[in-house]
């Protein structure tokens, strides 16, 4: 059971996707724009998504949810970049700091994903909290 009340759950994933939206903005003046805007994009949409699940279902369901969407993320190999699943796995991430995992059970959880064939031409999996 998480003992972080839902409302500050709620605050905490509000204050990270107005950062994610202020990031949004600042990608324009990166080295690579188009990466950074899209990795942003989605840190909103999984903080939205993660929003969503804690004010209809409690911060227990939405944690369980989360723990199943974040497994489901490809483990990427040194050098691959996308940035659709690095912006999941922060948003993930951050969550989970929110609600109190330890670093030694985010390292397990991280762990626990599968490596699994990809290329940058490839889609990867859209991973989705409370469908």
């Amino acid at each position: 059971m998480i003992a972080v009340r839902q409302e500050d759950v709620v605050r905490a994933l509000k204050k990270f996707r107005r950062l994610a939206k202020q990031d949004l903005l600042a990608s324009g003046h990166t080295s690579e724009p188009d990466f950074w805007r899209a990795q942003a994009e989605v840190r909103r949409e999984t903080y939205a998504r993660l929003i969503e699940a804690v004010e209809q279902r409690g911060v227990d369901a939405a944690y369980r949810e989360a723990v199943e969407a974040y497994a489901a993320l490809p483990l990427l190999r040194e050098g691959q970049k996308d940035p659709r699943i690095s912006g999941s796995e922060q948003a993930f991430e951050m969550f989970f700091h929110v609600v109190g995992v330890d670093a030694k059970e985010m390292t397990r959880m991280r762990n626990g994903r599968r490596r699994r064939p990809y290329s940058e031409s490839s889609d990867p999996v859209t991973v989705r909290v409370g469908v």
